[in-house]
């Protein structure tokens, strides 16, 4: 009898084949290439720079990724949103603004970047100011530590693309919750190939919703309590995620 492997279980199977995982790397650098030629900006990694800053030792605020143009698309499709117009996006870790400039294509209210290093936030100002093909004029760059961040009393999206560890991302949750204590409304949570997803699995005020590509989505819920609200039966591939950051 013929066994049928699990889609993701097959992709990691192929991933295994000689060549492929060069090919992949190929592709996602022409991606880059592509996207930023096409919009007149530069969101490249540029990891020799950031070496030299010291960026990737920082545990507690990770070195600067651009997600993969493939993956923001994604994710923002599988936005389940009525009415986008109605939301603001605010992406946390902001970099050079490409998360922002994808999403400045979907028809949100207003858009939102956090950046807590400025050599990052003033590339992406300076991208906003150059962007072809998007309308940038409606996209807010704030250079600041994320924990400190206020959150608006108006419906969010909040996108998070594994900018920063455990304890910072903790902070801003609980800054969420108590918003949302404040003044209920609707928010979505998308993380993108978090460590810690553990955290948001365990926010009183948040529903896990659905996982799909490497991203998981959770919605804002009134009224449970922290003793309400434990997770059980957690999957595996979440359980000790913060240890990594330890």
């Amino acid at each position: 009898m013929a066994t049928t492997l699990h889609p993701t279980t097959l992709r990691q199977t192929i991933r295994k084949w000689p060549g492929v995982q060069r090919i992949i790397d190929l592709n996602v650098a022409w991606e880059d290439w592509w996207f930023d030629f096409y919009h007149h900006v530069d969101t490249s990694a540029q990891s020799d720079e950031q070496m030299a800053l010291g960026w990737p030792a920082d545990k507690l605020n990770f070195h600067y990724l651009p997600i993969r143009p493939k993956c923001a698309r994604r994710a923002l499709r599988n936005l389940p949103l009525k009415n986008r117009r109605e939301y603001t996006f605010i992406d946390f870790g902001s970099g050079k603004g490409r998360m922002l400039f994808m999403a400045a294509r979907h028809g949100f209210r207003r858009l939102c970047g956090i950046e807590l290093r400025r050599e990052l936030h003033n590339l992406a100002s300076k991208n906003a100011r150059e962007c072809r093909h998007v309308d940038a004029g409606f996209i807010e760059s704030l250079n600041m530590d994320a924990s400190g961040y206020e959150f608006p009393d108006e419906k969010l999206v909040l996108f998070f693309f594994n900018p920063f560890g455990s304890e910072v991302m903790a902070k801003v949750l609980e800054k969420l919750t108590d918003s949302l204590d404040r003044h209920f409304r609707d928010v979505w949570v998308v993380l993108h190939d978090s460590t810690c997803a553990y955290l948001a699995d365990q926010s009183p005020k948040l529903r896990f919703e659905t996982a799909r590509h490497g991203h998981r989505i959770y919605r804002s819920i009134p009224g449970r309590s922290v003793s309400d609200h434990v997770v059980r039966n957690r999957p595996p591939h979440e359980i000790g995620r913060h240890n990594l950051l330890d």
